[in-house]
């Protein structure tokens, strides 16, 4: 029989491997059990509950929006073509035009933090707008 680095033999780590094979079929059948008794224990709850309302951990979170840019770089490049600028509510409206889309309940105040924080954007008191500074 031929011995590895580590002084096992073939048979050795054959034996060893089906006991781990084995330890990690009887892991994933408790995985399995307990899942379907905290998918009971959570449809309990929601009849309890009721439809509308939330208890503990009942609520599944929302998955992110993935968008294509970023949404300081559809706002520069919509900026940039236009050299008046937008008020804060028709920004909006041209920011989501474009695709991008947004989980949030408050957009336009996701919209203004943007414009703060990126330098290069100026605001002018007079009409409201937001512009590149040129």
């Amino acid at each position: 029989m031929s011995r590895g680095q580590a002084g096992f033999s073939v048979a050795d780590l054959e034996r060893i491997l089906d006991e781990r094979k084995s330890q990690l079929q009887d892991l994933a059948k408790r995985r399995d059990a307990a899942q379907k008794e905290l998918d009971k224990l959570d449809a309990e709850i929601q009849e309890i509950v009721g439809e509308g309302g939330t208890i503990g951990r009942v609520r599944r979170r929302r998955r992110r929006v993935k968008n294509e840019m970023s949404l300081r770089a559809v706002v520069l490049e919509i900026l940039g073509k236009n050299k008046k600028g937008f008020t804060l509510a028709d920004l909006a409206g041209k920011v989501t035009e474009t695709g991008y889309r947004s989980t949030s309940r408050n957009f336009r105040n996701v919209l203004y933090q943007c414009l703060y924080n990126t330098e290069g954007i100026v605001h002018d008191d007079a009409s409201g707008c937001y512009r590149l500074e040129r």
